[in-house]
Formats: C-alpha cells, structure tokens, sequence
C-alpha cells in the first residue's frame, strides 16, 4: 500500500520534536508500510536535502537510544521531501495536488502541525483546490482553537471540506 504523508507545518517544533522521531521508530520497526514519502510543507525555501539535514540535525536532540545511526537515518531520509508553501495562496495548493496525483497513492495524510488558527484556511484551500477526495484523511492537532466559539468554527470549515470519516482530531500527549 503506498501513502503519502504531508506534515504542514514541517519545520516546527512539533514535527521535528514529536512526529518526525515517531514516524523514524516506526520506519525502524518495520511498520511503515512500503512505497512511501513523507512531504513536509513549510514557508521558508529549502531543497530535500537541505530538509533532511535540517531533521538529521534535529534527532541530535532525541533520547540517544531512539537515534538513528547515519545509516539507518540515510534509508530513512529518502522518505523525506520538501516543499515550499504560503499557505494563504490558492496555487501553492494546487502545486501541492500536482505533486501528489503525479503519484496517485493509495492514502494520502495531511497532518496540520500548525497552530490551530491556520486550521481554517488550510482546510478551506484543501478543499477548494480538491485535496479531499475519497484516499485523503486530514489529521488536526489539538488543541482544536482557544475556546468553544473557535474549536466549533474550526470543526464547521473541517465537515465543509471533508466528510466526518476523514477527518481525525489527535492529542499527542
């Protein structure tokens, strides 16, 4: 089964503290599945290889018994790609769908690792540009907004663009 796995917010700290050591043990454990990527999505300009020195710099970090050595990180970091995006603007969109459907994976995962007001435009673009298809899930982060107005504002944009069945709200603690 191939999957792509798209981490907005893939330079902060949540993705390189948390999901990227995470998505490493599974990879290390055989329990990635094969044939897949991992596509972080950020603002600033930086080619894969410069992501993936960037996350090998990172795993320095992490509890050492949990690091990967340079070979097991080398296997892992052709998994990782990156890609520039101003989340604000329609065409980063659809590159993004571009590049995805080049592929045309049997799963697609959008993790927001972002701050929770983002939550909104992101799903409304995803949606608009048709990133919400039947293979895709979209994963959210809590906290879902700063109180119940914002957490239900958010919840309305996410069952606009995305049926109830694709949508997971996740707390990493």
């Amino acid at each position: 089964m191939s999957f792509d796995l798209v981490l907005f917010g893939g330079t902060g700290d949540l993705t390189w503290r948390k999901l990227m050591p995470a998505l490493f043990q599974a990879f290390r454990h055989g329990k990635l599945p094969a044939g897949g990527r991992i596509l972080a999505v950020a603002r600033d300009e930086r080619s894969d290889e410069a992501y993936r020195s960037f996350i090998h710099e990172r795993f320095a970090e992490v509890e050492a018994s949990k690091r990967p050595s340079d070979e097991e990180f080398a296997r892992f970091a052709e998994l990782l790609h990156y890609r520039r995006m101003d989340l604000s603007q329609p065409e980063h969109y659809t590159g993004l769908n571009q590049w995805l459907d080049a592929r045309n994976a049997d799963t697609v995962v959008l993790y927001l690792a972002t701050s929770p007001y983002l939550f909104p435009v992101i799903c409304e673009q995803l949606g608009t540009a048709g990133l919400n298809g039947p293979r895709v899930r979209v994963v959210l982060e809590k906290p879902l907004g700063h109180d119940l107005a914002s957490a239900k504002q958010i919840n309305h944009v996410v069952r606009a663009a995305f049926s109830e069945g694709q949508a997971f709200r996740i707390d990493h603690y």
